[in-house]
C-alpha cells in the first residue's frame, strides 16, 4: 500500500469525522436513526396536549352546567328591560368606574388590555377585535375618558373613538 493512499484514507476519516461533528452541533439534517425518535415524541406530545384539551373542555362544561340559573334567577331574567335597569341603579356598588387615559400610539390591543385591567371589560380580546373593525381601527381619540363596567363594548368603543359625545 503506497503511502499516499495511506493519508488520503486518514485525511478522508478526518473530513467526515468534522462533518458528523458540525452537523449535530449546529443541527444540520442527516439521515439517522434519531429522526424517527423525533417523530414518535412529537406525536406523543400532541397526543398529550390533545388529552390536555379534551380535560379542560370537560371541566369547562361541568363548569357551566353547575352555574345553570335556578328558577328565582331565571324569573329575573324574564323581567322587563326597565326593571333590570333600576335594579342595576340600586346594585351600582358593583360597577366599576374609571377613567382611561389615551396617548398617542397607542394600539387598539394596549387599549383593550388597559380597559381589561382597570376592570371595565372582562375579555381584552373581544374588545381588541371590536376596535380593529375598519370604522374603529383608525379613529382612537386621545385623552380620558370616564367608562363604567355596564357600558357595553359597543358603547365603550364608540366613547373612545369619538363616535359619541364622552362624559
Amino acid at each position: 500500500m503506497k503511502k499516499s493512499s495511506l493519508r488520503a484514507f486518514g485525511i478522508a476519516c478526518f473530513v467526515i469525522g468534522l462533518f458528523i461533528t458540525f452537523s449535530e452541533r449546529f443541527n444540520l439534517p442527516i439521515a439517522s436513526s434519531n429522526e424517527t425518535g423525533h417523530e414518535e415524541q412529537y406525536t406523543s406530545k400532541i397526543a398529550q396536549l390533545e388529552q390536555q384539551l379534551k380535560d379542560a373542555n370537560e371541566q369547562l362544561a361541568q363548569i357551566e352546567q353547575s352555574e345553570q340559573p335556578t328558577n328565582e334567577e331565571a324569573t329575573e331574567d324574564a323581567k322587563p328591560a326597565e326593571e333590570k335597569t333600576t335594579e342595576v341603579e340600586k346594585t351600582a356598588a358593583g360597577i366599576v368606574t374609571e377613567t382611561l387615559y389615551i396617548y398617542g400610539g397607542l394600539k387598539p390591543a394596549e387599549v383593550a388590555q388597559k380597559l381589561k385591567d382597570l376592570g371595565i371589560i372582562k375579555n381584552s380580546v373581544e374588545m381588541e377585535l371590536f376596535l380593529a373593525q375598519p370604522e374603529y381601527a383608525t379613529t382612537l381619540q386621545k385623552g380620558q375618558f370616564k367608562l363604567n363596567s355596564s357600558m357595553s363594548i359597543e358603547e365603550i368603543a364608540n366613547i373612545i373613538t369619538g363616535k359619541s359625545k364622552t362624559e
